[in-house]
C-alpha cells in the first residue's frame, strides 16, 4: 500500500520543522544504496551514516526504509514526468516526422541513462512487492509515454496515416525504437554503442512506421 508521501508535510513525524537538507541528504543516500544493493540488504545504520545523520534523525523524518524506497520512487516518477513535458509539445509549424524524431529521441535518451537503467535492472522487484505503487509508477512513466505517443498518432499531424488503433501503433513504434536495447542495458553491455545509436534507431522506427501504416 502506497503510504502517505512524508515529504508533502511540513513538519517531521516527531513535529519537528523539517530541515530540506537533511530530508534531501537521507533520500539521496538512501536511493545510491538501493540501486547498488536493493533495498531489503540496506540497514537503516548504513543509510544514515552515508547521509551523515543520525539514525534518529532519520526515523524522525521516515518510518521505515518502504517509505524511503516509496519516495524514491516518486522522486523517478517526477524525473519522467520531465521528460514527458519536453517531449509532448509539438511546434505548430512541426512536421509528423520531427515531432516523432523529437519524442523518440527524448525517451530513448532517458531510457539509456544510467539511473533509468539501474532503476529497472535493480529496483523493478522492489516494485513488485508493492502493487500499488507499482501501478502508479507505471501510469507515471511507461503508461504516460504511451498516452502521449498515443495523441500525437491520433492528432492531425497524422492524417496522411491510416492507424486502425493509435494505443497499438504506439506500442510497435516503441518497440521499433527499443528493438533489443533493452536486454543489453539490463544485462550491463554495449551501453555506449545503444546511446550513439538512438538517433539513427529512432529515425529508422519512424520510416518502417510510416510506411506500414501509410494511406
Amino acid at each position: 500500500m502506497v503510504k502517505p508521501d512524508p515529504s508533502s508535510e511540513g513538519q517531521s513525524r516527531l513535529g519537528r520543522p523539517r530541515d530540506p537538507a537533511k530530508v534531501e541528504s537521507i533520500l539521496d543516500a538512501s536511493w545510491r544504496l538501493f540501486l547498488a544493493h536493493g533495498v531489503e540488504p540496506v540497514s537503516v545504520d548504513t543509510i544514515a551514516a552515508e547521509a551523515g545523520v543520525a539514525k534518529a534523525t532519520l526515523y524522525a523524518y521516515f518510518p521505515d526504509k518502504r517509505a524511503l524506497f516509496q519516495e524514491g520512487v516518486r522522486r523517478e516518477m517526477a524525473k519522467i514526468e520531465a521528460a514527458q513535458r519536453l517531449t509532448a509539445a509539438p511546434a505548430p509549424d512541426q512536421t509528423l516526422r520531427e515531432v516523432l524524431m523529437q519524442f523518440g529521441i527524448g525517451i530513448m535518451t532517458f531510457l539509456t541513462s544510467p539511473g533509468a537503467i539501474d532503476f529497472y535492472g535493480s529496483l523493478s522487484g522492489e516494485l513488485r512487492r508493492d502493487p500499488e505503487l507499482a501501478r502508479l509508477f507505471y501510469e507515471s512513466g511507461p503508461g504516460r509515454t504511451l498516452a502521449n505517443l498515443s495523441a500525437i498518432l491520433g492528432s492531425p499531424l497524422a492524417a496522411e496515416l491510416s492507424i486502425p488503433d493509435v494505443d497499438a501503433a504506439a506500442e510497435m513504434l516503441m518497440g521499433l525504437w527499443q528493438g533489443m536495447s533493452s536486454y543489453r542495458l539490463m544485462l550491463g553491455i554495449d551501453h555506449e554503442a545503444v546511446v550513439r545509436s538512438i538517433p539513427d534507431r529512432v529515425a529508422n522506427g519512424i520510416d518502417a512506421f510510416l510506411r506500414a501504416f501509410a494511406r
